[in-house]
């Protein structure tokens, strides 16, 4: 005879139990994620880290979108990376999806250096925005306007020391651009030639670069090494990290005391600092948005300068034409201002070709997603790194054809500037709410 098995409630619980697991494992099998972004076939254990290039990354990181395609995926230690190379990629992902991929990784070596007052590297949320407030205000309109006097007498004065000491036109350039940002950051007028200024921002540039090239440090991949004892072998970044600090440290503050000090005399002049102090804003803060727009500013600037004179010494027909539409719109008797920019469409666009021919920063600093996405019919994974390859961008033959050459008229038609033709300015300063 047929017995019952009995309905006690401890077996009614394993019924349930094995009905929920077989209707998720039913579940997973029919309603499957999509695949992840296609990439380079990963090795046990160390996945990607082999085919992370060491240097050129612009370049490599095309290498692999011409053979993955715009969007392609490595996971290095574990650590999923998605490689933006398009333009259309990086505005969907990380414009018009800005509030999953407005974060940045949790990178060990910023937190060890505390670096993550500059604020590329700092985390998306409530004392982010504040920064972001500040830095905005700094550069409205009615702000900007107000620099436009700074701007013309330190940029007059790079052209009489080149007049004058044309070899030394390096030298001049750091000055001058340091000069420019040193003022309308911290109210200080440097003396001609005083190099300091812009040797600190040269060097808080090279810690910066060194902490955000992806790879370059091995607690990034192993945050957990931060805890071992700085006798322990490969811990050598403990050293490092420790030092970069105290340096770090010392540049935010000297630039911010002595700003301070000389206020004291009357003898800072209008400047974000000023207006900080008016504000009342708290003294840490303020000290992080100043240090962070003068490291940007100058060093940013100081590049595209140099740039310039790279180009025209490479390509002395380029430098003829802009010479012809100068003496035709402004003249001999005078300098070019601010207000000529409109009347000067070649001139514009060979500013445009400088930003695109030598790209500033050729990769973003990476973004980090919060959630798992999709695009394009791919998965990204939650907590992805997203490395935008911007040097790839500025070399998209569909917008720039023969893209190595450098070739101001790919910005005009017919004497005026194209619209149609993608402003550098859009992308290779990066993308996202920064």
């Amino acid at each position: 005879m047929l017995e019952v098995v009995p309905s006690s409630p401890q077996v009614l619980l394993l019924v349930g139990v094995l009905l929920f697991v077989a209707a998720r494992l039913l579940f997973t099998r029919t309603e499957k994620r999509p695949p992840l972004p296609p990439g380079p076939r990963p090795l046990p254990l160390l996945g990607n880290a082999l085919d992370f290039p060491k240097s050129h990354l612009g370049r490599e990181f095309r290498s692999l979108s011409e053979k993955y395609g715009d969007v392609a995926y490595l996971s290095v230690l574990g650590q999923s990376i998605i490689l933006v190379n398009s333009y259309d990629a990086a505005c969907e992902l990380l414009e018009k999806r800005s509030g999953n991929y407005s974060d940045r990784p949790q990178s060990a070596m910023v937190r060890m250096t505390n670096l993550d007052w500059i604020f590329v590297f700092k985390d998306y949320g409530a004392e982010w925005r504040r920064y972001r407030r500040e830095l905005h205000v700094s550069f409205v309109p009615d702000m900007m306007n107000r620099y436009f006097a700074i701007q013309r007498q330190y940029t007059r004065g790079l052209l009489r020391n080149l007049l004058d000491a044309p070899a030394d036109f390096s030298a001049h350039i750091k000055f001058s651009f340091a000069a420019v940002v040193l003022r309308i950051v911290y109210g200080l007028d440097p003396e001609q030639g005083e190099r300091k200024y812009y040797k600190l921002v040269e060097r808080l540039a090279t810690i910066a670069e060194d902490i955000s090239t992806p790879g370059r440090h091995i607690v990034e991949a192993f945050p957990s090494m931060q805890r071992l004892p700085s006798w322990f072998p490969g811990t050598g970044f403990r050293q490092l990290a420790g030092t970069w600090k105290a340096e770090i440290a010392s540049i935010r503050d000297y630039l911010y005391d002595s700003a301070k000090e000389t206020m004291g005399t009357g003898g800072v002049k209008e400047s974000v600092i000023t207006r900080l102090m008016e504000e009342h804003v708290e003294d840490e803060l303020s000290r992080n948005v100043t240090a962070t727009i003068y490291a940007a500013g100058a060093d940013t600037t100081n590049a595209s300068v140099h740039a310039f004179v790279l180009a025209m010494a490479m390509y002395p027909e380029v430098q003829r034409k802009a010479q012809a539409e100068l003496d035709a719109v402004v003249g001999p008797d005078r300098l070019p201002d601010f207000a000529d920019q409109k009347s000067l469409p070649y001139v514009s666009a060979l500013v445009k070709e400088v930003l695109r021919w030598h790209i500033v920063a050729p990769i973003g600093v990476p973004h980090r997603s919060t959630e798992a996405d999709v695009y394009g019919g791919y998965h990204l994974p939650g907590g992805s790194l997203i490395i935008v390859n911007q040097w790839a961008i500025s070399r998209d033959p569909a917008y720039y054809p023969d893209p190595e050459n450098f070739y101001p008229e790919r910005f005009l038609l017919n004497g005026q500037l194209n619209p149609a033709i993608r402003d550098p300015a859009k992308f290779v300063f990066g993308f996202g709410r920064r």
